[in-house]
């Protein structure tokens, strides 16, 4: 899958900046790097997401002020300034993660790549167009250091909308296939997210979370910790919300993905849809999410559920 290329910076693919590579500047490894996990940006309120990088190492202890500009023709005005805060993943164990490149070589992702949490923030933009966004990072005694980059907002979203039904797909789940590995490319796939269809738990008005992502074939390490985070709230919700993986590809070598994927016209990823018992999306999250944002997600639809039983 495709994943969000900033202009007017050098951003490089969470895979490469992770893995050992040949070749790479000495500027590039000298100078912060911000690897941005948000590519579609709406008119009104968006979730902005962002990790940074210095020298092969995600830094998780910057202080981050973003300002934004509204362009128009050659001039840019800030129309806002904030702080930016760092938000921990929550309590992770991280599966090791042999990443397969298109190329067909591998790789494994193991402690020295986890990632610990990312940079978040809302959004508004009144208007779809170009957008300038700049970022002020201070670490340590460390000078302060500028990234400026443009961004495009859309009128409305490609991807389903917040508020609206969600597709009611027929998935495949683990009773379809002799190996649940025809379905699911995390080391170690988990039953408990294959076992209904999307279909279904709108029928049996049962809340969802649905994740979409491919932890083998991802295109950045933020595929498999997103599943590993989704896997840590079963415990807690796992007996009152539908817990669904849905992987991307069908046959990778092709680039053949899942019609469940085509569904919900998924042109990134991951993405994870939480749908309340009406089948109504009530939030989504693209790239890396904390356990904190869909834990406050899913508590928000348990609580409607619970109004509208009484």
């Amino acid at each position: 899958m495709k994943y969000f290329i900033v202009r007017s910076v050098f951003v490089l693919s969470l895979c490469a900046i992770l893995t050992p590579a040949q070749g790479r500047s000495e500027i590039a490894k000298e100078h912060i790097q911000p690897l941005i996990t948000t590519s579609e940006l709406v008119v009104g309120t968006n979730r902005f997401a962002f990790g940074l990088l210095k020298g092969n190492k995600l830094l998780n202890d910057a202080e981050v002020a973003l300002k934004l500009y509204a362009i128009d023709g050659s001039e840019a005005s800030v129309v806002a300034e904030l702080k930016v805060p760092y938000h921990k993943a929550g309590n992770l164990n991280q599966q090791h993660t042999a990443h397969r490149h298109a190329d067909g070589t591998e790789h494994v992702h193991g402690d020295e790549s986890n990632i610990d949490g990312l940079y978040i923030t809302d959004l508004s933009f009144s208007r779809a167009g170009d957008w300038g966004i700049e970022l002020l990072i201070k670490q340590g005694t460390d000078p302060v250091e500028k990234l400026g980059f443009a961004v495009t907002v859309l009128k409305a979203p490609v991807t389903p909308a917040v508020g609206s039904p969600a597709p009611p797909s027929r998935n495949l789940i683990a009773s379809d296939v002799k190996d649940l590995r025809e379905i699911d490319t995390s080391p170690q796939p988990d039953r408990r997210l294959h076992q209904i269809r999307i279909a279904d738990a709108i029928a049996e008005r049962k809340p969802q979370l649905i994740v979409f992502a491919t932890p083998q074939f991802c295109t950045s390490r933020m595929c498999a910790p997103v599943v590993d985070i989704v896997r840590t709230l079963l415990p807690a919700y796992g007996q009152r919300v539908a817990f669904t993986h849905q992987e991307i590809w069908q046959d990778f070598a092709t680039k053949k993905a899942f019609a469940t994927v085509d569904e919900w016209n998924l042109n990134t990823e991951p993405w994870i849809f939480v749908v309340d018992r009406e089948g109504i999306i009530r939030a989504k999250f693209e790239g890396f999410v904390t356990r904190r944002e869909l834990e406050d997600a899913l508590q928000q639809v348990l609580k409607q559920t619970q109004k509208q039983r009484q």
